[in-house]
C-alpha cells in the first residue's frame, strides 16, 4: 500500500490520489437514497413471512434486493471512477464520452456481473451481520436506546466483515473494468467473472484475489460506521415521528 501512495504521489501529485471524485460524488446521493429505500420496502415486505428468529432471512433478502437496484446507477458511475482513477488526469465527463466512443452505452455496464457477485453478498452480510448486533446492542441497553457510539462501532464491524469476504469479486470487478486500458497490466479482452479469477490464481496465486485487502478494509470500517450510524439516527427519527403522529391520532378520535 505504502509504496502504491508514494508512486502515485511521485507520478501525479497529491491531487492524483483524488482521481475519480467527481463521479463517486456525483453518484453518491441518488445510490444511498435507492439503497436505503430499497432495503427498508423489501424488509418490510419480506419480515412478516419469517418468524422472529429467522428475520435474519429477510435482512440478506433485502440487502441483496438493494444491491440489484443500485447496480444499475453504481456499475457506470464505477466504471466513470476507475476510468478516471487509472488515466490520471481524466475528468468524469470526459472518461464517460471516452467509454461510450470505444464500447458504446454498453461499455458503461462493463463487469456488471462481478458488481452483482460482489455487491449482494456483501449487501446481505453486512445487513445481517449490523442487524444482528443492533438487535444485542438494543437488548441490553433495556429501552434506553442505543445510541450513536454502538451504532459506529457495529457499522465498523458490519461493513469490514463483508469487505473481507467479498474482497476477490472486487478483484475481480476492478480487473474486468479496468481491462484493456492503456497502461493497465494484463491488457487484452475481457473473459467474465470465473475466467478472469482463474487468470488471477494462475498468474499471482490465490492471494492475488486479495490483493488491496488492508485499504478496502480501512474504506469499509470507516464507511460502515458512516453509513449505518447516520442509518440508524435517521430511521430513529422517522420512526419517533410516526409514534408521535399515531399518538396524536389516537388522543384525537378518543375525545
Amino acid at each position: 500500500v505504502g509504496a502504491v501512495v508514494a508512486t502515485m504521489l511521485k507520478q501525479r501529485g497529491p491531487f492524483g490520489l483524488y482521481s475519480g471524485l467527481s463521479a463517486s460524488l456525483a453518484s453518491a446521493a441518488p445510490i444511498s437514497a435507492l439503497y436505503t429505500a430499497s432495503y427498508e420496502a423489501t424488509k418490510l415486505k419480506l419480515a412478516p413471512m419469517f418468524s422472529e428468529d429467522r428475520q435474519w432471512v429477510a435482512h440478506c433478502a433485502a440487502g441483496g434486493a438493494a444491491s440489484v437496484a443500485t447496480s444499475f446507477v453504481y456499475t457506470p458511475s464505477e466504471c466513470i471512477k476507475q476510468r478516471c482513477q487509472v488515466s490520471g488526469n481524466v475528468k468524469a465527463w470526459q472518461a464517460a464520452r471516452m467509454i461510450v466512443r470505444e464500447s458504446g452505452v454498453g461499455g458503461l455496464y462493463k463487469g456488471w456481473t462481478a458488481v452483482l457477485c460482489r455487491n449482494i453478498p456483501q449487501s446481505a452480510i453486512k445487513f445481517f451481520v449490523f442487524e444482528k448486533l443492533m438487535r444485542a446492542v438494543y437488548a441490553s441497553a433495556a429501552g434506553r436506546g442505543a445510541g450513536t457510539l454502538p451504532a459506529l462501532a457495529v457499522g465498523g464491524i458490519a461493513g469490514s466483515t463483508a469487505a473481507m469476504f467479498t474482497t476477490p469479486f472486487d478483484t475481480v470487478k476492478t480487473r474486468l473494468q479496468t481491462v484493456g486500458i492503456a497502461g493497465v497490466d494484463g491488457g487484452g479482452i475481457a473473459r467474465g467473472v470465473a475466467a478472469t479469477a482463474r487468470d488471477v490464481v494462475a498468474a499471482e496465486g490465490v492471494g492475488g484475489l486479495y490483493r488491496g485487502l488492508l485499504p478496502r478494509l480501512f474504506i469499509y470500517v470507516t464507511q460502515g460506521a458512516v453509513f449505518f450510524s447516520s442509518y440508524e439516527l435517521v430511521r430513529a427519527s422517522l420512526l419517533q415521528r410516526d409514534w408521535a403522529r399515531d399518538e396524536e391520532e389516537a388522543e384525537e378520535d378518543a375525545r
